[in-house]
């Protein structure tokens, strides 16, 4: 929906979760946000094209009434009753706190919605938050940046729940209650208390520190939990990438072999009993490489033998 906040003046439910998590999947982070709350009360004007995550969030600004008429049936069908959404037009605001929001919907329900997250089954009625998101790097979970979205909501509107309604890369619509916290609402408060102190200062905030390598967490009393032989998975993996590999090598050698066969009967297209081989060469157009602006969650595996000294 459209930025209902005043820019420089109050901190809205998008720039909050950069200020609490000190940055974002954007590459934003909290110093980047401080910087512009800066230029915007000094008159200077900030360019939209800044934002790595544009085209993402024209995608979410076109999709999203559509996904908000979807949850509303969807919502109708899992409460039994009707639900009404609606989307509001002024920004809610918290002007002792210097905290704004701009509600993508409101929605009021007759029966009563069950949600669960994990083993905790939640229960709402009456007037709650809808936020809508489309993630098409969607993991199944709800983002913690989301989490704090609304709680952020909830604290300029007094509502006291909320639920993320998220539609995937599967065609699939999510729904994630967020109930409200008062411990992380008070930890929200305390980190935008900082932030305008620091406005107001011109002092920086400390540079992030890059997190300390974790070290590996020794599993071997547990293993009988898994229910596999997690030893024999990982000597098996372990034996299949090395096979892999020499097979990779092999097939390459292979491959240069037979190709140089056919540049000597100087054809590029063979057939002979049994087989059908082509060796075409053409000219293509180098292409480069160039980022999206969208970020998504990738997962780094490895399994490598070690010494049991």
């Amino acid at each position: 929906m459209p930025k209902l906040t005043v820019p420089g003046q109050e901190i809205g439910s998008s720039e909050g979760p950069v200020i609490v998590l000190h940055k974002n999947q954007y590459g934003d982070t909290r110093q980047k946000k401080l910087d512009e709350f800066r230029h915007v009360r000094a008159g200077v004007e900030l360019l939209s094209t800044t934002f790595l995550n544009a085209r993402a969030l024209r995608r979410g600004t076109h999709l999203e009434k559509g996904v908000a008429s979807w949850a509303q049936e969807e919502l109708e069908i899992l409460t039994n009753a009707a639900v009404k959404m609606w989307e509001p037009k002024d920004a809610f605001q918290d002007r002792s706190r210097k905290i704004g929001s701009s509600i993508d919907r409101i929605i009021d329900l007759e029966g009563t919605l069950r949600l669960s997250k994990g083993d905790q089954e939640y229960e709402f009625e009456g007037e709650g938050i809808c936020e809508i998101k489309t993630d098409y790097y969607h993991q199944g979970k709800v983002r913690p940046e989301w989490v704090i979205q609304v709680h952020h909501q909830m604290l300029c509107s007094n509502l006291t729940w909320g639920v993320v309604a998220c539609a995937d890369q599967k065609g699939h619509l999510n729904f994630y209650p967020v109930p409200f916290d008062q411990r992380l609402a008070d930890h929200m408060l305390a980190c935008y208390e900082e932030f305008w102190q620091l406005v107001e200062s011109g002092e920086d905030y400390p540079p992030i520190a890059e997190p300390d390598k974790p070290e590996p967490v020794d599993i071997a009393e547990a293993l009988p939990k898994t229910n596999h032989d997690f030893v024999q998975l990982c000597t098996d993996y372990i034996r299949a990438s090395a096979e892999e590999s020499a097979w990779k090598k092999t097939k390459s050698q292979l491959k240069e072999a037979i190709e140089f066969a056919m540049d000597a009967l100087d054809v590029e297209h063979a057939k002979f009993p049994g087989f059908e081989v082509k060796s075409e060469t053409k000219m293509r157009e180098r292409k480069e490489q160039v980022g999206t602006g969208e970020f998504y969650e990738t997962t780094s595996f490895s399994v490598k033998e070690i010494s049991s000294e």
